[in-house]
């Protein structure tokens, strides 16, 4: 399902008496939301005023606001990972009619939440959530994985440098011998990588 989107980022409104700081998506009471990346929750609630029922989605470098909830689901100070369900859609707080006010904030600032589009429109298809939580997981696997391989990679090499001061080596066989293992363990790794390169970029 997609959501109209009713509001731009910085748009002025007469209801409004600021540059609109996120982009408001219509939305059926009830439209279970979730958590875009791995973060810790911090939730609030303005009452009548404001965004009411508000969640702030705490991650590495970005806050990520869900304004005008019905109901909580996600507890404050719980970390969450990305495709967690952490709330439900509602038309709490200053509010013109059922919608998701959804705005990004990094170093202090509202910036753009345009990138992150796509997300809330897909957030609640299958096959969307399992892809997003199937890279959380790799990434969660985490640097030990990295540093693994890396040290694998890393002692063979020096292993193989530690030939050349007991025997005669021929250094052409000697780089092959090299990039082979290499080739070796990267294709064992080649899943992890793929998939580590794929939440990066």
């Amino acid at each position: 399902m997609k959501y109209k989107i009713t509001s731009n980022f910085l748009a002025k409104e007469s209801f409004r008496s600021h540059a609109h700081n996120g982009i408001d998506f219509s939305m059926p009471i009830g439209t279970p939301l979730r958590a875009i990346q791995d973060g810790v929750v911090k939730l609030a609630d303005y009452g009548d005023i404001n965004a009411g029922k508000t969640i702030l989605l705490h991650t590495e470098s970005k806050t990520f606001i869900y304004g005008h909830l019905s109901k909580f689901i996600a507890k404050n100070g719980q970390h969450v990972k990305a495709g967690d369900i952490i709330g439900y859609s509602g038309n709490t707080g200053f509010s013109t009619g059922a919608h998701l006010h959804f705005g990004v904030k990094e170093g202090g600032r509202y910036i753009d939440p345009s990138p992150y589009v796509d997300f809330i429109q897909n957030m609640n298809n299958p096959s969307f959530i399992a892809k997003l939580q199937h890279a959380s997981d790799i990434v969660t696997l985490n640097g030990l994985e990295f540093v693994k391989i890396l040290s694998e990679t890393l002692s063979s090499i020096k292993l193989q440098f530690i030939n050349i001061f007991i025997r005669d080596v021929d250094y052409y066989t000697f780089f092959l011998q090299i990039m082979k293992k290499a080739f070796q363990i990267l294709t064992a790794h080649s899943c992890f990588l793929y998939d580590m390169f794929w939440r990066i970029f």
